[in-house]
């Protein structure tokens, strides 16, 4: 089975995908900090709804503020302790220390959409209607037929059609979004259109760490590209075909496999 998360490795360097299936215990900071972060923002988003449910009437910025944002230190001290023992080095701590302030941003930046929209005599509970729209979060879908798995990490639906969300806590490029974010988000649509029988047109990479999403369009451009990755995938996967490599000092120092890859650049 080929899962979406593959395509980002392969696109950073086809060998590691070679690589992982034989070393599958490799430790990989990178997956850690991506199940911290998705974890903080999932519960994140349901503490903001659950507060501004409350609020009515023409409120100060700083007290929407304030309110929304009050339970949130002590929700990423239990998200602390659920990682506590895979949290063990300088960098992983620093990645959760920033969460604070993601959510931080975050939470300044819907504070300002509420104020607006509680100053337009609507309730905060009608607020939470506007702001969240009806959502599946982490939903996995499998496509035996075709050998693919992905869990997408958020899809709203918003007047019958469903988009797909991919959480990022990296930052993007100065135009438009990283390769494999964009074939990433095109496996999640392919899935979604297997799983519910409907086009799936436009996606949307969320920049958590900035607090705003980019719209990919679903290209026929894009799919072709994607189909040609997951026919390569597979030779590697299926036929133990041995990828060639492009030689990167940079890439090749911050990969995890370094130390046991014979390409290895130091």
């Amino acid at each position: 089975m080929i899962t979406v998360s593959l395509i980002r490795e392969y696109l950073y360097c086809p060998l590691m995908v070679y690589i992982e299936f034989d070393n599958s215990e490799t430790y990989n900071n990178s997956i850690i900090a991506y199940k911290l972060s998705r974890e903080a923002f999932r519960g994140f988003e349901e503490i903001l709804k659950r507060n501004i449910w409350t609020l009515k009437g023409r409120i100060q910025f700083k007290e929407i503020l304030e309110e929304i944002f009050k339970d949130i230190p002590e929700y990423l001290e239990s998200i602390y302790t659920k990682f506590e023992d895979e949290i063990n080095n300088d960098d992983l701590i620093i990645k959760y220390q920033n969460l604070k302030e993601d959510l931080k941003l975050n939470s300044w930046l819907i504070s300002i959409k509420v104020q607006k929209i509680l100053n337009n005599g609507i309730t905060g509970s009608d607020a939470v209607d506007m702001l969240f729209p009806p959502c599946l979060n982490e939903f996995i879908i499998v496509d035996k037929e075709d050998g693919l798995l992905g869990k997408i990490d958020k899809i709203e639906i918003i007047d019958g059609v469903y988009y797909p969300i991919k959480f990022k806590t990296s930052l993007p490029p100065l135009k438009g979004v990283w390769d494999s974010d964009a074939l990433q988000l095109t496996a999640y649509a392919l899935l979604m259109e297997y799983e519910f029988n409907k086009e799936v047109l436009v996606g949307f990479i969320n920049y958590i760490t900035l607090g705003f999403k980019k719209p990919i369009l679903i290209t026929t451009r894009l799919r072709e590209r994607f189909l040609k990755v997951y026919n390569e995938l597979s030779d590697i996967l299926y036929n133990g075909h041995v990828p060639e490599v492009l030689k990167n000092p940079k890439k090749c120092r911050a990969c995890n496999y370094s130390q046991i890859c014979e390409y290895y650049i130091g």
